[in-house]
């Protein structure tokens, strides 16, 4: 059951996490592979089918290792720039590309399974590029007027659909579902509960008879591994929350009532601030802060479970982003420093996904609606070195203007809104941040209103002397 999947071959980073997220929504469990995985990486997947996630641009998608992927023996299916790609593999060839983007009719004909039940409908094509087929080797299945826009090889189930599911597209949808079930035999199985019940079983199996510690940092992410753990592994879960002194106002209490005091977990709050404080002493370089925070904050968790010699476990909060970000790779700085094994619960989770198992598991909508923190929490908002003076300012203009835009009802709306400092010590700069974003486009700064960002202003300089100006940054980003 656990393998009943298709892999999605990464050609295209919004491409490809948008369709992994319609497919996982659909009960359709699926896992991305880097671009240049080979048939022997699908292999060790044990999939049963092949997506090539290419972008919309009409040009030809690089794909590596087509050959190797396409006589794999496993069904294929190439969206987008990748059906372009394919095209030209099968001894196709490809039409102009349209100069302007724009809406399109588009026909889906045939018996094929790949189509089976998906309707004509307007479809807005970025770069529209027609293929011109090898007719001894593949036959059309989409068409718009301008000529072919999808194949289907005719000796085997290679596919090519030269468009990408809109956001709110249900025939788009509909295709991929086609093809992970009627074509590849997937069935419809990936859930809250499924994931439930195989993390608690990887949790047990990796703990043996041993305990485990849990590295909490009041995130959902890692707020829900520590339940995880909780209801694997009861009282040998130990859970510890490093406590940097770069959290923003009261937020190492906020951890501890929430998760020691109402969710009852072995919670250890361990004080280093002192230590981060001492490490960054005349640090002002952006990256060099954040290695040394990372470092020290390794350097506290492998003590902590050397502290402990029944520990064999260390569970950790990483995400889907963050597994991509890093590679597919094990984390060995964590694994040597620390001498046992870690899981990571959440690893094949994308953000939104955590969030709805959090909510099964009944963690507190304060943890599930968090905003993303760092793990270096507010030592890079601060330009220049970090001291406890700047400490105090930033994190005092942070919560005036996180509560004025969660009392103004503005927070649901946005992804983010943070305060960052600058300037000297004793004539300072406030730059206030608050970004939206949707589904596969880039943060743009949030049109926030006049009054609430001066109703902010005049608190924040009544507040804090130091501080001489406060901006609003309109830069897109975030």
């Amino acid at each position: 059951m656990m393998r009943d999947m298709v892999v999605l071959i990464n050609l295209d980073g919004t491409a490809c996490r948008s369709m992994a997220r319609k497919l996982r929504a659909e009960h359709i469990y699926c896992k991305i592979l880097p671009a240049a995985s080979t048939a022997a990486d699908v292999a060790r997947q044990d999939a049963l089918g092949i997506i090539l996630a290419g972008a919309s641009t009409g040009e030809k998608a690089a794909i590596p290792c087509l050959d190797d992927l396409v006589g794999c023996g496993l069904p294929v299916l190439g969206m987008g720039d990748a059906a372009l790609t394919l095209c030209e593999g099968l001894g196709g060839t490809l039409g102009e590309k349209a100069r302007e983007p724009g809406v399109v009719q588009v026909r889906f004909e045939g018996d094929d399974p790949l189509v089976e039940g998906v309707e004509a409908s307007e479809r807005y094509l970025p770069a529209l590029r027609c293929m011109i087929l090898s007719e001894e080797r593949a036959v059309a299945l989409a068409k718009t007027d301008d000529g072919v826009i999808g194949f289907r090889r005719l000796e085997a189930p290679v596919y090519g659909l030269a468009f990408l599911p809109e956001q709110n597209d249900q025939e788009g949808v509909e295709l991929l579902l086609n093809f992970c079930r009627s074509v590849c035999g997937c069935t419809l199985w990936w859930s809250n509960k499924a994931f439930l019940e195989r993390a608690q079983e990887e949790i047990e199996r990796a703990a043996g008879d041993g305990e485990a510690i849990c590295a909490l940092s009041g995130g959902v992410d890692s707020g829900v591994c520590a339940l995880l753990g909780n209801m694997a592994l009861g009282h040998r879960l130990h859970c510890i929350f490093v406590d940097t002194g770069l959290l923003r106002k009261e937020e190492g209490d906020q951890v501890m009532a929430v998760f020691r005091e109402q969710l009852g977990l072995n919670l250890q709050r361990i004080n280093a601030s002192g230590e981060f404080m001492a490490a960054l002493r005349g640090i002002t370089d952006r990256a060099q802060k954040e290695r040394v925070i990372l470092r020290l904050l390794r350097s506290i968790v492998a003590r902590e479970v050397a502290a402990r010699p029944g520990v064999r476990l260390l569970i950790k909060g990483t995400n889907y982003a963050d597994a991509l970000e890093m590679g597919e790779r094990a984390d060995a700085i964590d694994t040597a420093a620390c001498g046992v094994r870690v899981v990571e619960p959440v690893r094949e989770l994308f953000k939104d996904e955590i969030r709805r198992v959090g909510e099964e598991l009944q963690l507190p909508a304060s943890v599930i609606g968090r905003q993303p923190f760092p793990s270096s929490g507010l030592a890079l908002r601060i330009e220049g070195e970090v001291t406890e003076d700047a400490l105090a300012v930033l994190r005092d203009a942070d919560a005036i203007f996180s509560g004025e835009v969660e009392g103004d009802r503005q927070g649901k709306r946005l992804h983010q809104y943070y305060a960052t400092l600058s300037g000297p010590a004793n004539r300072c700069c406030v730059t206030l941040h608050a970004v939206q974003r949707t589904e596969g486009s880039a943060a743009v700064a949030a049109r926030l209103p006049y009054d609430l960002l001066e109703r902010v202003t005049q608190t924040i300089q009544a507040r804090q002397s130091s501080v001489v100006s406060v901006v609003y940054d309109l830069s897109p980003g975030g």
